[in-house]
């Protein structure tokens, strides 16, 4: 059941469009979830095949230096292993389109709202079983700094697993084109 998006409209807002992520549906970046989970398995099998014959064959392992060894294994897998489970992550999530703005609530019953003069274009990201997920590419930058470097990627929205998303691409593209045209964006 689709929770009622009233409460969080601002004046004169209305809802053009609603719908909820369904577990069917594709991810919203197939391409990012495959390689994750590739790299959590080969970190998994690297790091077994690292730590499992240091702990079993290794004469001179004992007392602490052993748990030290058992605990580094378990932490080492466990964070491949926490990879793999990762890149399968389901969020459930309810979607709102209105005359302004695209609205997500949460689970816990937060939202989250954007304003449409920042996205700059939007796709269909992949159809699997009826559903489809829509990314939406932002003039928002991300930047981080990793080792003394400074990297910047745009920032991306989306929704996931969506019912019927080609009317809801059509309904996001119309708004966008009307939200441009009147000085929205």
């Amino acid at each position: 059941m689709t929770p009622d998006f009233t409460p969080y409209l601002m004046a004169g807002e209305q809802i053009m469009w609603q719908g909820e992520s369904h577990k069917e549906g594709p991810p919203m970046n197939p391409k990012e979830t495959g390689s994750t989970r590739l790299f959590g398995i080969i970190w998994t099998i690297m790091t077994s095949m690292m730590f499992i014959p240091i702990i079993f064959l290794t004469e001179d392992l004992k007392g602490s230096a052993l748990l030290a060894s058992i605990a580094m294994a378990v932490i080492f897998i466990g964070v491949g292993i926490g990879l793999i489970v990762y890149s399968g992550h389901y969020k459930h999530e309810y979607y709102c389109l209105t005359d302004r703005r695209f609205l997500v609530l949460n689970d816990s019953m937060q939202i989250s709202n954007y304003d449409f003069c920042h996205i700059r274009s939007a796709q269909i990201s992949g159809i699997k079983n009826g559903y489809g997920s829509i990314l939406m590419y932002t003039d928002i930058i991300h930047r981080t700094r990793t080792n003394g470097h400074y990297h910047s990627h745009h920032v991306s929205w989306g929704m996931r697993g969506i019912e019927n998303p080609s009317e809801c691409y059509r309904i996001l593209t119309s708004l966008l084109i009307v939200n441009e045209d009147s000085g929205l964006i």
